[in-house]
């Protein structure tokens, strides 16, 4: 089981990058490694080109003024660099290990493909409320959040991002690069795919299949096998149109 981040440790912080910006995500694993990790971050990387915002207009939309947002290069206080040559800029700096916390799964999945050819660590991060069943399997960067439950013999596939208040029981298979928003519950047996997107509350029985990238709206309960490249939506979930 991974648990690179699991607790606090002593000694000399461990420097490192993170792949991503966005406040509503990184933010958050931010303030959870602060708490329970050593690591120090030393700059975030974007492989796009950065925003240009009206940031007073980005604050008007939203409940208060908390949200960090790209300024003057920086985020968080430290720079960030874009661009494709980060294993270049990695390198150079002598950091050996990043967090991946890229909310386009696609993009998330092909900076790992770039990685995995260099001695660069990619790291996972699971909350220390994080409950294991026993018997699980990890993959690598994965990310975890608060008070998530992943039962016994259950296993998460690489580069997925489990949010809060999650119970995965047991025998379950969750695919690479998969989305998991809050309070999602699943029965026994149950698999999902790769580059799957579950939104909040979503309830999915037992011995269900849910195909890759397929995405389910927020407060549905699953009763049935889901396709591939499908939105389904309701209480009971159903069709709604195709993702291709």
């Amino acid at each position: 089981m991974t648990n690179d981040t699991h607790t606090a440790k002593e000694g000399p912080a461990t420097k490192i990058a993170v792949f991503g910006f966005k406040d509503a995500l990184v933010g958050q694993v931010i303030e959870f490694l602060k708490r329970s990790s050593n690591y120090e971050i030393q700059y975030f990387l974007s492989y796009h080109t950065l925003p240009t915002l009206n940031i007073e207009h980005e604050h008007s939309k939203r409940p208060n003024r908390k949200t960090e947002f790209v300024f003057e290069g920086k985020i968080f206080e430290k720079p960030i660099y874009e661009g494709r040559d980060y294993v270049k800029r990695l390198q150079k700096d002598n950091i050996k290990a990043v967090l991946i916390l890229e909310d386009d799964t696609n993009l998330r999945s092909m900076i790992f493909s770039e990685l995995r050819a260099t001695n660069i660590k990619i790291l996972s991060f699971i909350h220390p409320t994080v409950f294991f069943g026993g018997h699980n399997t990890i993959g690598e960067g994965v990310i975890i959040f608060p008070n998530c439950y992943i039962g016994y013999k259950s296993d998460i596939g690489d580069g997925t991002i489990i949010q809060s208040n999650c119970i995965i029981e047991h025998h379950n298979s969750v695919g690479c690069f998969t989305d998991i928003n809050p309070n999602l519950t699943t029965g026994g047996f149950t698999k999902i795919g790769d580059f799957v997107e579950i939104n909040i509350s979503v309830d999915i029985i037992n011995r269900i299949n849910v195909g890759d990238s397929a995405r389910i709206g927020a407060g549905s309960l699953v009763l049935k096998d889901c396709d591939s490249q499908t939105l389904y939506y309701g209480r009971p979930a159903k069709a709604v149109r195709g993702l291709v």
